[in-house]
């Protein structure tokens, strides 16, 4: 039996409007043994889905990726395999954990305000945990890792391409 704190969920999915289906991810081959990843999705048909949110966790599957499922850890759907790709990035934008909480809501705010603009899709895990995702090598996939390189050079916190969804 899982326990409920051994699983992350997506309280605001980047495409909720188009999910209709919750499916788990283990997180083993994440580094994360006994923990699963709550994910959003479209059923397609009877065993393939579209990602409908940005995974926090993850490290295999990206917003828009179409995947089948199977029957994993007591979970009716799981995830078992990437069927097609989207050609999204995962990018995990993590800032400081000694910074003020005024100052990562500020950093925060920012970063999101740019993705606002940018058009790129984003889910914000927790203050200072942000995943974002567009299409790979597209100009707002550029410009915003241009932003989060700024990020880190002034020391504000780190990031991460999780996913080439390609």
């Amino acid at each position: 039996m899982v326990d409920i704190d051994d699983i992350c969920g997506h309280p605001e999915p980047a495409w909720r409007d188009q999910a209709d289906s919750l499916v788990m991810y283990d997180l083993t081959d994440s580094g994360m043994p006994g923990k699963w990843e709550q994910l959003w999705a479209k059923r397609l048909d009877d065993d393939r889905y579209m990602l409908c949110c940005i995974p926090f966790f993850t490290s295999d599957i990206a917003l828009g990726d179409i995947f089948t499922t199977t029957s994993s850890g007591g979970f009716e759907l799981s995830v078992d395999t990437v069927a097609v790709r989207s050609g999204n990035v995962v990018i995990h934008a993590l800032f400081r954990e000694d910074a003020t909480t005024e100052e990562n809501e500020d950093r925060q705010g920012d970063l999101i305000e740019e993705s606002v603009r940018l058009g790129v899709d984003r889910e914000v895990f927790q203050l200072g945990y942000v995943a974002l995702s567009c299409p790979i090598g597209s100009p707002e996939h550029v410009e915003i890792e241009k932003r989060l390189y700024a990020y880190h050079l002034l020391e504000w916190g780190d990031f991460e391409t999780s996913k080439r969804s390609e």
